[in-house]
Order: structure tokens, then sequence, then C-alpha cells
């Protein structure tokens, strides 16, 4: 059995106390947050230092997340991290998340950290320069961060924001209005919106039937198709 597996008698809100305990002892620069995952719409049950990403108790999964939830990114892994996170005001963080799992291994929750490492880049590039005068650049330049996920993770306040942010971002990879593309390419684009898990969130369907000037039954009709596939 995994450390992290929620063992009969327990439940994901014992773990309420370990964000105050880790938000306290890592410090204001780094954001600690509980998702219970059974609650997409309003997953975030505990957080220290909100301030980084401005949520709150109640807010929802973030994109990446629900990408994880339904691609089941989970199963094989007991947490991820190093991936890549920007805050609301373009900061850019260091991110890392441990899956909570019940006794067949079904995810129940995550403890997400996202740490505000503005301070440490700006030191990195003084250093840079230090270095690079001093002609050491090539022996001591600094790797880039290794993307673990493949997909970058925003924050919002409500499901709302989450379910319309995805959509917009999958289809302008589409040059052309939504009501001038073909039948294949509103295929593709409910295919990548069903891998990111936009509609495990609760009215998604008429969201996004009105983003591609489709029926609800056409949007339902291509999900079949993609999970048929």
């Amino acid at each position: 059995m995994e450390q992290n597996t929620i063992t009969q008698g327990q439940s994901i809100q014992d773990y309420i106390p370990l964000v105050d305990f880790l938000g306290n002892f890592l410090g204001k620069d780094c954001e600690v947050v509980l998702h219970d995952t059974s609650r997409v719409e309003r997953s975030v049950l505990a957080i220290a230092n909100g301030h980084i990403s401005g949520r709150t108790v109640g807010a929802p999964l973030t994109d990446l997340a629900l990408s994880i939830v339904r691609e089941k990114k989970y199963v094989d892994s007991t947490y991820i991290m190093e991936y890549d996170t920007v805050s609301r005001d373009g900061k850019r963080l260091h991110s890392a998340t441990y899956f909570i799992k019940d006794p067949e291994g079904e995810l129940l929750g995550m403890i997400c950290l996202n740490m505000d490492v503005t301070k440490q880049f700006k030191a990195r590039e003084l250093l840079n320069l230090v270095i690079g005068n001093g002609g050491y650049e090539r022996v001591f330049a600094p790797e880039d961060p290794v993307d673990h996920v493949g997909q970058a993770e925003s924050f919002h306040d409500n499901i709302e924001e989450l379910t319309e942010n995805i959509i917009q971002a999958v289809i302008s990879q589409y040059s052309i209005p939504a009501d001038r593309l073909t039948s294949e390419e509103k295929l593709e684009i409910v295919g990548e919106l069903n891998r990111r898990g936009v509609f495990l969130i609760k009215g998604s369907v008429s969201v996004v039937a009105k983003y591609l000037a489709s029926s609800e039954a056409t949007v339902y009709r291509y999900m079949q198709k993609t999970q048929d596939a």
C-alpha cells in the first residue's frame, strides 16, 4: 500500500491541518492547496498563502488538475513536480502535486505546492552576469527546469472562468471563426477538450456548443465518437 493512500476510517478532510503546517513551515512564498477531486467545481478544501494565486476555499480545480483526473495520470505516480505554472501577475512558480488515493488506487485528492521563485531567478540572473563576465558561463550555465507534465497550469476564481479559458485556448489554435469550422475540425476540438477534462465540469457541454456554433446533441455525438476512437 502506498504511503499516500487513505486507510479505512480516514477522509480527505484529515489532510486539512497539514495545509496549515506546510504553509507555516515553507513560508509566505509557498502556496499550499488541498483539493478534493470529487468536487471539480469547488475542489479547494484548504489553502495557505493563497495570495500567490489569489484563490480561496471553494475555488475549482485547475486546468492541469482536470487533465490529470481525466487522463488518470496519477495511476503510476505518487507525485509530479517541476511543471510550468505562472501566477496571475506573471510570476513564475515552482510547483509540485502529491496524489492522495483510496485503497484501490483511485484519486481522492491532491496536495499542491506553488512556490514563488521570483527572488531565486533574480539572484540567478545576477550570478550569471558575474559568472559570464568571468568567462565561466559555459561551465556553470544553469539547466532549465524539467517539465514532467507537458502542460502549463493556470489559476481561476470560478468554474465558469476555467471552462471558458480552456475552450478558448483550444479553439484559438484554429485561425477561422467557429461557424466556418468543418465537422472534422469540431470533432478534433471536442476530442482535445475531452482529454483536458472539460466535460468533467457540470454544464460544460452547453458552453462548448455555444463556442462551436453547434447544438448540444452534436457535441454529445462528437464526444461519443472520440471515446469510441
